[in-house]
């Protein structure tokens, strides 16, 4: 990270304000939301609760905002009413991000702040990110992509501000699904219980792709070796037999950001 991009982001944000956050609770807008407080803008966060929605994340996003006293505000939306959405094709991001920032954008100007910024950066634009095009027609500003900032970038600025991030990104459960499964609310839920478990036998960057009847666990490939322990690994085989898999697999690549896209190379 450089000062450049510092003084460009500074510049970008203090023509956006007053402004509100698109805030998940993950690194990227966390950075964001922290750089905005150090540079006393006038913002606020919203972060949008949904079907979708990690409660881990939603619990670090209120810790956050409450240790660092910046005004925090909860909206809920229901995605799982939009037949785009949960077909779960390979634009359902792009749906469901229309419908998430629209509510989003719609809080915010109603309470007083003219525009709406995400926390996308340079990195997010080597994957397949169909929700891009969303924001861009709703008028959403991505001020760490327009200054340059990448992922590494944002830790760097994390670590200068001592603000604690994960050292795995993280992203929607709708992501553990492959396209062309139809999303559930019970499908969700065994995501987020094996998910929760197994973060809770102390690993990061768990994915639990759901690929019925197999579970395909992800973590970080540092961690491949501990998770198949026999301690370890019996405690997670029953977890998922108790959800109704048939066949538990760890993914021997480890976790990998965006993982599912790469189905779109071979249609």
């Amino acid at each position: 990270m450089t000062n450049q991009k510092i003084d460009i982001l500074q510049k970008k944000l203090q023509a956006l304000k007053p402004y509100a956050i698109a805030y998940s609770g993950g690194n990227d807008s966390t950075f964001l939301a922290a750089i905005s407080k150090h540079f006393s803008m006038d913002f606020c966060l919203i972060h949008c609760i949904s079907e979708f929605t990690i409660s881990g994340d939603t619990q670090r996003g209120r810790t956050f905002a409450r240790e660092h006293d910046i005004l925090y505000k909860e909206i809920t939306l229901s995605v799982l009413g939009t037949v785009e959405i949960v077909t779960n094709n390979k634009d359902r991001c792009y749906y469901c991000k229309k419908v998430v920032f629209k509510k989003i954008q719609e809080y915010a100007i109603r309470n007083g702040f003219h525009n709406v910024v995400d926390a996308g950066n340079v990195s997010d634009t080597a994957d397949y990110r169909p929700g891009r095009k969303a924001l861009i027609e709703l008028g959403i500003h991505s001020p760490l992509l327009e200054a340059g900032f990448t992922k590494e970038d944002i830790i760097q600025g994390l670590q200068h501000l001592k603000i604690p991030y994960s050292k795995a990104s993280n992203s929607c459960l709708a992501t553990r699904i492959p396209y062309g499964t139809g999303i559930t609310q019970d499908i969700l839920d065994t995501i987020q219980r094996a998910e929760e478990f197994i973060i809770s036998l102390g690993f990061e960057g768990v994915r639990m792709r759901y690929h019925y009847p197999l579970a395909r666990i992800e973590v970080m490939s540092q961690d491949i070796q501990r998770i198949v322990e026999p301690g370890i690994r019996d405690k997670i085989v029953a977890l998922c037999k108790q959800l109704g898999f048939l066949y538990i697999t760890i993914d021997l690549e480890g976790f990998t950001s965006g993982n599912l896209n790469r189905m779109l190379d071979h249609e």
